[in-house]
């Protein structure tokens, strides 16, 4: 996005850091932990003027090239020790509704027994917000990625099958917020 932060692009006038952190405390997932990288300082503020940001425990993710795992580390470290599941909600998902993070918590609870992971699937590609167990959560704090451990263990992913494209639609170009508004009727602008 141009040395721009994409959470930052504002839906209906909320940006999409808070619009995700809503929905999440909307389904009443809790503690809510939001992992910052680049544009920490940009970022920081944000949330701090939200009631649902000021809820949030914030991680910092010192080395957020590395890649999404290294996010996802940081907030598990982040996370109390127990719990029944952990759900991992991008950043940059403008389409996702309530009910699309309440379908994924119902999944998890719902899953066939050995499921340690919950993915929404739209066509074939494989979309977030997630939902992990235990297992999960332990292969990743050992340097596991979640994508690599869909690829090696898919006996234990159960699929959450979406008749439509919120769980794999995100932004990470200028195109792809023009496509948003062309497709969706979604438009996403920039803040101040």
């Amino acid at each position: 996005m141009g040395c721009r932060p994409k959470a930052l692009l504002l839906r209906d006038g909320e940006p999409l850091l808070l619009r995700q952190v809503r929905l999440l405390a909307l389904a009443k997932v809790a503690p809510i932990v939001v992992v910052l990288g680049h544009h920490a300082e940009q970022l920081r503020p944000v949330l701090a003027q939200s009631a649902w940001g000021a809820a949030t425990r914030i991680a910092t993710n010192p080395a957020p090239d590395v890649g999404p795992a290294s996010s996802l580390r940081c907030a598990l470290a982040a996370l109390p020790a127990a719990l029944d599941a952990i759900v991992v909600v991008l950043g940059d998902q403008p389409l996702l509704e309530p009910g699309d993070i309440e379908a994924v918590l119902s999944a998890w609870r719902w899953r066939a027994e050995g499921m340690e992971l919950v993915v929404p699937v739209h066509g074939n590609a494989p979309g977030h917000p997630l939902a992990l167990g235990e297992a999960v959560r332990a292969a990743v704090e050992r340097g596991e990625s979640v994508r690599d451990l869909r690829r090696t263990h898919p006996e234990r992913v159960q699929a959450l099958r979406a008749p439509h494209a919120r769980y794999t639609t995100d932004v990470d170009t200028p195109e792809a917020i023009d496509r948003l508004a062309r497709e969706h009727g979604v438009v996403l602008t920039w803040g101040a």
